[in-house]
C-alpha cells in the first residue's frame, strides 16, 4: 500500500495511465511528471543533457519536450517505461556530477560534452554557447576536453569545439555562425571591434569580414530593450555604410525559417568588390 492506497488500485491506475510509477514505490501523477527534480531524485539519477543545461540557465535554441535523466548503466529500467523521461546511461565520474540548487546535475563541461555528441550541431554549439557566456564553462577547457575525448561521437565532438565561441551574443548569433560554417562562408572575426574616427564612434560587429569591409548583423529586435535602443542599431548602421563598410542584417525568422535566403545575402556581400580602406576607420578584435 502506498499512500493508503492499495496494490491492486495502484496497477489499475498504472495501466489507465492515470499515473505513472517512476521508480519502485514511487509514482507520479499530473505536474510532478514534468518536474525534473523530482523525476531525477526518484529516478536515483542526475539532470543530464538539456535539462541539465536548462536547470544552469542556459539559454535553449527550442523548448525540450522530455526531462532528460542519467543513470548508471546496471539499472534495468526501460527507456520508453516513462513517457516525457528520457534515459540515458553512463557511469558517471566524481568530476561529472554537481549539486545545484539540492538537485544531481551533470557538471557544465559533462553537459557539453554530451550535448556536443549527440545533438544537432546547431543546437549543440549554440547551448555551449550559453554555458560560456554564463562562465559555467571556459573554451580552453571544453577544448582540451574534446582533444581527450574517444569513442563514437568522437569527430562530432572535435568540431563542436570548433565552431563554439565564447564571445558569442545570442543564441541566434550561434545558429548562424553554424549555418554559414556549413556553406563554406564562415566569418574569420565574430564581435569585431570598429572605430569611426571621424564621429568617435565605437561599435561591435557580430560578425566580420575585416579585409574586405563586410559585416553580418543578428537583429534580435526582441532584445532591444536589452541592448542598445532600436534608434541607435539604425544610426550605427548608417555609420557602418559611411565608414564604406557593406552590411546585412538578419532576423531569427532568417536564420531559423529562409536559411537559403542569409547564405546568398552574405555570398552576395562578399562578391562586392572591396572598398578602398579609409584613413579614418580602424578595427581590432576585443
Amino acid at each position: 500500500m502506498v499512500a493508503g492506497v492499495g496494490s491492486r488500485r495502484l496497477t489499475e491506475l498504472v495501466r489507465r495511465a492515470a499515473i505513472v510509477r517512476v521508480a519502485r514505490g514511487v509514482y507520479a501523477v499530473g505536474e510532478r511528471l514534468r518536474d525534473p527534480a523530482s523525476i531525477a531524485g526518484a529516478l536515483l539519477g542526475v539532470l543530464s543533457f538539456e535539462s541539465a543545461a536548462a536547470w544552469y540557465g542556459a539559454d535553449l535554441p527550442s523548448t525540450v519536450d522530455s526531462v532528460h535523466v542519467t543513470v548508471s548503466r546496471n539499472r534495468g529500467r526501460r527507456v520508453g517505461e516513462i513517457k516525457g523521461v528520457r534515459l540515458h546511461r553512463a557511469d558517471l565520474r566524481r568530476g561529472d556530477v554537481r549539486i545545484v540548487r539540492g538537485v544531481a546535475v551533470t557538471s557544465p563541461l559533462r553537459t557539453a560534452l554530451d550535448l556536443a555528441r549527440h545533438l544537432p550541431l546547431e543546437h549543440a554549439v549554440a547551448i555551449i554557447d550559453s554555458l560560456m557566456r554564463q562562465k559555467l564553462l571556459t573554451a580552453a577547457a571544453f577544448e582540451q576536453a574534446a582533444r581527450r575525448s574517444a569513442g563514437p561521437g568522437r569527430r562530432r565532438i572535435q568540431m563542436v569545439a570548433k565552431l563554439v565561441d565564447h564571445k558569442s551574443g545570442s543564441v541566434l548569433e550561434s545558429l548562424t555562425r553554424v549555418l554559414l560554417f556549413r556553406h563554406g562562408v564562415r566569418p574569420p572575426r565574430s564581435q569585431h571591434v570598429v572605430v569611426h574616427a571621424a564621429s568617435g564612434w565605437r561599435g561591435r560587429l557580430d560578425f566580420a569580414w575585416p579585409q574586405l569591409r563586410v559585416a553580418l548583423e543578428c537583429d534580435g529586435y526582441e532584445f532591444h530593450a536589452a541592448r542598445e535602443p532600436f534608434q541607435g542599431d539604425r544610426r550605427r548602421w548608417s555609420t557602418l555604410s559611411r565608414a564604406g563598410w557593406h552590411v546585412g542584417v538578419v532576423t531569427w525568422f532568417d536564420v531559423t525559417r529562409d536559411p537559403a535566403y542569409v547564405v546568398q545575402l552574405v555570398r552576395d556581400l562578399l562578391a562586392l568588390e572591396a572598398p578602398l580602406l579609409h584613413t579614418n576607420v580602424t578595427a581590432d578584435v576585443a
